[in-house]
């Protein structure tokens, strides 16, 4: 029997039929919810791809240093300072300097660093300022780094001659000694008293080590003043140091002086003078430590070539030697194997030499000796040994 189709179309729904259009309704909801969020997130992270990126910090530069790059003559006990075109990160790597000096470094203004150093550099060393830059290098509050390291350069100013003097007398390479005034100090015992001693030496004063010092020999001293006995004093102390022998001050003079200074490294060869009179018969005579140690006859040059009369060092030496030159009448000469030769002055030299009798001027210029007397001198006369020769 067929059911009538009003019947079918009013009949209430079952319990299956409502869970069923309950879950619809369900998933519905759901699915719509998970479009949204999905519609959500995908809103918020093509925000965040629109956005706009962050600025990276600008590099850091090096506006200005002091010393400035090539400076000479500064202090050597002058501050350091560098200036940054933005301020620095609190742990930021610091600038080295070279050759090491003993100081710290601190914040100098918004953006800049200041070197305090609590000793002197040596006199006449090359200072160099090293920034350091890339990955390492210095970088800013702000994090810019510098880009590339920054090298400058500087001249630290000379030592006092006073200074060099006191130190030399004191060790034995001049003919006087230095004694302190009260209150001062001959040495501090400090690497840092004795380098500022170096630049601002203490008063003090010089006397005659010994009574008997020739006339002559205290009329070439003058304090303070780099004159031929300081030079060859300097001459003296560099060959026994194992330094070039310079007559000038020299930037290697420094660091071994103060090692001497500080272990108080005596001349082991003591003090020579050489005195050459020109008064016929005419002779050498060598003082040492307060006593003439030898006499000989010597030859001065002749008339058309005369031995210099002053007062000089001896700066060249040769136990052998070939020497050679031109005549007065233009000829030339080649003397081979010339013993025991002291160059004092160019080309002039106390050196050995064979002649028949002696004791007037025969020579072009040097002091001829007889060849034994000549071995006998060389083991007096030193680098640095002052030479006076007095005139006719």
């Amino acid at each position: 029997m067929h059911s009538a189709p009003s019947a079918y179309r009013t009949t209430a729904p079952s319990r299956y039929a409502r869970r069923r259009v309950a879950l619809l309704a369900v998933c519905a909801v759901l699915a719509a919810g998970g479009v949204l969020a999905v519609a959500a997130f995908s809103t918020s992270a093509h925000a965040r791809r629109l956005s706009p990126a962050s600025t990276p910090a600008a590099p850091l530069r090096v506006i200005a240093v002091g010393p400035s790059a090539g400076a000479t003559n500064v202090t050597g006990s002058a501050e350091v300072t560098v200036k940054f075109s933005a301020p620095l990160a609190a742990h930021s790597p610091l600038p080295a300097i070279t050759p090491r000096i003993p100081g710290r470094w601190e914040r100098h203004g918004p953006a800049g660093l200041r070197f305090l150093p609590s000793a002197a550099a040596l006199p006449l060393s090359t200072e160099t300022l090293t920034i350091p830059g890339g990955a390492a290098g210095v970088r800013g509050a702000a994090g810019g780094r510098l880009r590339t390291a920054v090298h400058v350069s500087w001249q630290v100013r000379n030592g006092s001659v006073l200074a060099i003097q006191q130190v030399l007398a004191r060790l034995g390479y001049l003919p006087l000694t230095w004694t302190p005034d009260a209150g001062q100090s001959a040495g501090t015992g400090s690497t840092q008293g004795d380098l500022a001693a170096f630049y601002a030496p203490p008063a003090g004063r010089f006397a005659w080590r010994y009574q008997s010092t020739p006339r002559t020999l205290r009329a070439a001293w003058t304090p303070g003043v780099d004159n031929r006995m300081t030079a060859g004093a300097i001459v003296a102390f560099e060959r026994r140091n194992g330094l070039p022998a310079y007559s000038s001050i020299r930037s290697v003079l420094w660091p071994v002086l103060l090692t001497a200074e500080r272990n108080g490294t005596p001349n082991p060869e003591g003090y020579t003078y050489a005195l050459v009179s020109q008064a016929q018969p005419e002779s050498l005579t060598l003082w040492h430590d307060g006593r003439d140690v030898f006499t000989s006859v010597a030859n001065t040059g002749i008339a058309a070539t005369p031995t210099p009369v002053g007062t000089f060092f001896i700066y060249l030496r040769f136990a052998s030697t070939t020497m050679q030159g031109q005549n007065p009448n233009g000829s030339y000469y080649v003397d081979h194997g010339v013993r025991w030769v002291n160059y004092f002055d160019g080309g002039d030299a106390i050196h050995g030499f064979i002649r028949a009798t002696y004791g007037f001027p025969q020579s072009l210029g040097c002091v001829e000796l007889p060849v034994s007397n000549a071995a006998v001198a060389w083991r007096w006369l030193h680098y640095g040994t002052l030479v006076t020769v007095l005139p006719a």
